[in-house]
């Protein structure tokens, strides 16, 4: 499991259900925001969903899972971000 990351799911209630913020890298507005990834459970369908933003952790995200609770499509989405920075 990666580390530094907080992983939500908003139980299908939008398009990008599931978002994995990442703690180690701040989005600045004094520490409150971080760089995350929002994503559907088939992120590289051509009609899947994944797209990068930045986002405050917290319960309007939906609820705190576990990195092994995503999707495997998700997971490698998360692995790939965090080998590439």
């Amino acid at each position: 499991m990666p580390k530094n990351i907080k992983c939500y799911d908003n139980g299908g209630k939008t398009l990008d259900r599931y978002t994995v913020v990442y703690l180690d890298q701040p989005a600045g507005h004094k520490g409150n925001l971080f760089e995350c990834v929002g994503m559907n459970e088939t992120p590289f369908h051509p009609q899947g969903f994944g797209q990068h933003s930045i986002a405050s952790v917290g319960k309007h995200l939906g609820k705190e899972i576990p990195f092994e609770s995503l999707p495997i499509d998700c997971q490698t989405l998360v692995n790939r971000d965090l080998t590439q920075s």
